[in-house]
C-alpha cells in the first residue's frame, strides 16, 4: 500500500536509483525491495511509465507518476516550483493567496520537499506567508531551509526560527543580527545569485527545491541555473494580481524559452514541467 506514511520512502528509493528506467518494487509497511519479476511488482517503472499495482489513493499515485521519471533521469536537480492561476497569478494585489491551488497541490509540494536536501525561498515568501517549509502532510525528512534575504529583514518572530530545523540565510549586509538555528552567510551584491549557487554546489546538495517567490525563481531562470521548472496550474482566472514570474523582457519571440515539457494531471489541476536539460 502507498500512503502518506511511505510515499516519501518510495520517492527516495527512485531518487537513489538514477538512470534505472526499469524498476519493479515490492512495498511493505517497513521496506521497499526490488522485485526481480519486473511485471508483477507493487510499483513498476518501465520506460518512464509508472504502473501501480497496490492500494493507493489518487493523489499519491499521481505524485509517483509525475516525480518518478524526473528522479530517475536526473543525477542532481535544481528544481523550481510555483502554484498559480490559469492566467499566471500567484496572489491578489493585496497579497492574499489562500488558496489559489487545491489541497492536493500542498500534498504534492510536501512530497517534493521530502526528496529535497534543501528548500530555497526569498525573504518575501517568509514575510508574507510565514511558512514552516516542512513535510507535515506526509512522513518524510525535512529539508534544510535556505532563505535569500539581501537586507537581512527577518527577525526571530517567524516560524522557521522556532523549531530545531537548520536555516541558512544569504545576505548582502554585514549586520551582526542573530537569528535562531541559523547560519548567516554574506556575499556582495555583484553576482549574488551566482555566488549562492556556487556555495550550494560546494555543499554537495543533490536536490534543491526553489519554492519562490517570483523574483527568486526568475533570477535562477534568467541565469539558466534550473534543471526543472514546474507550474501547478489551477483552472482559475483572477485577472489582476501578482505575476508568477518576473523574467527579463525580450524583444523577439526567438528568445522565448522553449524546452522539452510534459503536462500531468494532479486532481483538478495540471502540472506543466519544463526540462531545461533538454
Amino acid at each position: 500500500m502507498i500512503s502518506k506514511h511511505n510515499i516519501a520512502k518510495i520517492l527516495t528509493f527512485f531518487k537513489n536509483h538514477k538512470k534505472t528506467n526499469n524498476l519493479s518494487l515490492n512495498i511493505s509497511s517497513k521496506t521497499i525491495i526490488i522485485n526481480k519479476n519486473n511485471k508483477k511488482g507493487d510499483v513498476v517503472l518501465k520506460n518512464n511509465k509508472l504502473a501501480v499495482n497496490t492500494k493507493v489513493s489518487r493523489i499519491f499515485r499521481e505524485c509517483c507518476e509525475i516525480l518518478a521519471p524526473i528522479l530517475i533521469n536526473n543525477k542532481k536537480i535544481l528544481f523550481g516550483q510555483i502554484g498559480q492561476s490559469l492566467d499566471g497569478k500567484i496572489a491578489l494585489n493585496n497579497g492574499n493567496s489562500h488558496y489559489i491551488n487545491e489541497k492536493d497541490s500542498i500534498t504534492y509540494l510536501h512530497c517534493l520537499r521530502s526528496i529535497s536536501d534543501a528548500v530555497l525561498v526569498g525573504v518575501n515568501t517568509i514575510i508574507k506567508d510565514n511558512p514552516l517549509l516542512t513535510t507535515r502532510k506526509i512522513t518524510g525528512s525535512n529539508p534544510i531551509r535556505i532563505i535569500i534575504d539581501p537586507s537581512l529583514k527577518l527577525t526571530n518572530k517567524y516560524k522557521i526560527f522556532k523549531d530545531n530545523n537548520t536555516n541558512i540565510i544569504f545576505t548582502n549586509t554585514s549586520s551582526k543580527k542573530k537569528l535562531k538555528n541559523s547560519v548567516i552567510i554574506t556575499f556582495p551584491k555583484k553576482n549574488f545569485t551566482k555566488n549562492i549557487y556556487k556555495y550550494l554546489k560546494s555543499m554537495s546538495l543533490n536536490n534543491i527545491l526553489i519554492e519562490g517567490g517570483p523574483t527568486t525563481l526568475s533570477k535562477f531562470i534568467d541565469l539558466k541555473l534550473l534543471n526543472i521548472m514546474q507550474f501547478i496550474i489551477s483552472p482559475t482566472l483572477i485577472g489582476s494580481g501578482i505575476d508568477s514570474l518576473k523574467l527579463k523582457p525580450i524583444t523577439n519571440l526567438n528568445k522565448a524559452i522553449r524546452v522539452k515539457n510534459t503536462i500531468s494531471k494532479l486532481g483538478k489541476e495540471i502540472i506543466v514541467t519544463l526540462d531545461f536539460n533538454s
